[in-house]
């Protein structure tokens, strides 16, 4: 990536990232002793995290990401065919693994925990390191395997919301590293940049290198070929050693600013001109699970889930199992069959007005979609799932509290979108009165969308609701076809919220995009049931 980035583009970034640099007599404390130490050998050049992500993206037109449980900070578009996902980390040259995941609910759901404790218990029994590793292979691998399967799954979906769905094959997705790593105290002030590939965890590879000390048989190394790693168990962390050295693409030499502390003292007698950008009018963002950690069922992103809607009306549903029944009476077992216009049977034609009697039906419709799926025909796999599904890829996107939100923002999808009939739940503009363009960050991709139902409650596109559903569904979630989204697979991608941007200079474009968000520490855009969480 570095070698295909703007020449000039590259020289403001090294000017930010340096200038800031050499400053860092500042910032730094000398030893007692030190007072007439010369500063580039007593000082090492500091680079600030959160900086050096802005000055990449206001360098490079990046694009920032707010994904928690991935190392992304920003996706960059060479061009149309070329996109980039840039984790962007500093540490020292000399330093050693660094952080790059946390799996935190899904090590306490899955139980890594309780199974690094035998290892535990096997290391304290054998007393030997070489013994207790050759027992414990087995613990480390089934970890590293849950480990690997996680970590791939983020990596696929950061990518999928890059790539965007109005995309071809040609498009061409990279995950980077992109690495400052500045000298230490004493020696040559520089910043070395390090690049290296965002790769997923090769499952068929992995190899166990054992547990990083006796005493400590909890936290364990491996290996994929490609990268070494090592798991934490206490904070449920993932390491990954960088190569340091093997990985540098420039280097940059830092001079420090002769008296810091003057500059400073005198930084407001300077005039500033800072160019003109995009101004954000208004955002919002809420959480896509309720507060008890659950994705609302039937309707939303899990729409496929709902109760058929084959029409009731003049026996319709009958004629159809018995059309079923007909056309492939030769092609199945009586045993299949009679399985099959059973269940059948028994979800479409009995009524189910409870939320308890609704569980229950899909309880019978998981039996029976188990035994079609297992019959390897897809024709009738398709056949019945049509009878008893909706479309697969069927979702809109809920708003929380739609009522209120629209009533304090009327305009905020477009003039009076958010406007109700008098005394009524009903919108007060046509259809083509609520349309606005919808864009998707970071991949730029566009539908047009409308507000649409009671309240105003979902934001639905107009024409491309399967291809919308298949994106988020099948790519963003990574979900498979006629799988829930749950709190769980949200926990484990990282993924828990979205964020609408509405611009000042365009009122008929919204962005959207997924992110995290901290729910003790929810952001002040924040609806729903997290914003009650806002701290005052």
């Amino acid at each position: 990536m570095w070698f295909e980035l703007n020449k000039t583009k590259k020289e403001k970034y090294k000017d930010l990232i340096t200038n800031f640099a050499s400053l860092s007599e500042a910032f730094s404390q000398k030893a007692e002793g030190d007072v007439d130490t010369k500063i580039d050998e007593s000082v090492a050049p500091i680079v600030n995290s959160k900086f050096q992500e802005t000055a990449f993206q206001r360098s490079f037109g990046a694009i920032g990401e707010d994904i928690a449980n991935t190392s992304y900070d920003v996706s960059l578009k060479i061009d149309e065919n070329h996109k980039y996902l840039v984790g962007i980390k500093s540490f020292g040259i000399h330093s050693g693994e660094q952080k790059i995941a946390q799996f935190k609910a899904s090590s306490v759901s899955e139980g890594w925990s309780i199974i690094l404790a035998k290892a535990k218990s096997n290391a304290e029994r054998l007393s030997d390191k070489k013994l207790a590793d050759k027992e414990n292979e087995p613990l480390y691998k089934e970890v590293a395997l849950k480990i690997a399967k996680l970590r791939n799954e983020r990596i696929a979906s950061s990518k999928e919301l890059i790539k965007g769905f109005d995309t071809s094959d040609e498009v061409y997705i990279k995950s980077i590293y992109h690495v400052l790593m500045p000298s230490k105290k004493g020696e040559i002030a520089e910043i070395h940049v390090g690049e290296t590939d965002y790769l997923p965890i090769d499952i068929n590879a992995i190899k166990i290198l054992g547990s990083t000390t006796l005493r400590n048989p909890v936290n364990f190394k491996f290996t994929d070929g490609q990268n070494v790693y090592k798991y934490a168990d206490a904070d449920s962390q993932l390491f990954m050693n960088f190569q340091n050295r093997e990985i540098i693409v420039d280097t940059w030499s830092v001079n420090y600013v002769e008296d810091a502390f003057s500059f400073f003292e005198n930084l407001h007698k300077q005039t500033l001109e800072i160019p003109n950008e995009k101004k954000i009018g208004e955002t919002v963002s809420w959480m896509i699970a309720n507060e008890n950690g659950e994705v609302e069922e039937n309707s939303g992103y899990n729409g496929f889930d709902g109760a058929s809607k084959l029409p009731k009306t003049d026996n319709y549903r009958k004629k159809r199992i018995s059309s079923f029944k007909k056309k492939y009476e030769n092609e199945l077992s009586r045993s299949d069959m009679g399985f099959i216009i059973s269940k059948l049977q028994t979800i479409l034609l009995k009524e189910y007005p409870a939320k308890d009697d609704k569980r229950e039906m899909k309880r019978i419709r998981d039996k029976l979609r188990d035994r079609v799926t297992s019959l390897k025909n897809e024709e009738i796999k398709q056949a019945v799932f049509a009878m008893v599904y909706r479309p697969v890829s069927e979702m809109y996107i809920p708003i929380p509290d739609s009522r209120k939100f629209h009533n304090s923002h009327p305009d905020f999808f477009g003039k009076s979108i958010g406007t109700f009939k008098s005394n009524s739940s009903k919108l007060a503009l046509n259809k083509n009165e609520r349309i606005f363009d919808l864009e998707f960050l970071p991949s730029e991709n566009r539908i047009v969308a409308y507000i649409n139902q009671d309240n105003g409650k979902s934001i639905q596109s107009i024409g491309q609701q399967d291809i919308l559903g298949e994106w988020i569904l099948r790519g963003v979630f990574q979900l498979k076809e006629y799988e829930p989204l749950t709190g769980q697979r949200l926990d484990e991608l990282g993924i828990n919220a979205i964020r609408l941007i509405k611009y000042d200079d365009n009122d008929k474009k919204i962005g959207l995009e997924f992110i995290w968000i901290d729910v003790e520490n929810p952001p002040e855009d924040a609806i729903g049931w997290v914003s009650r969480k806002k701290k005052s």
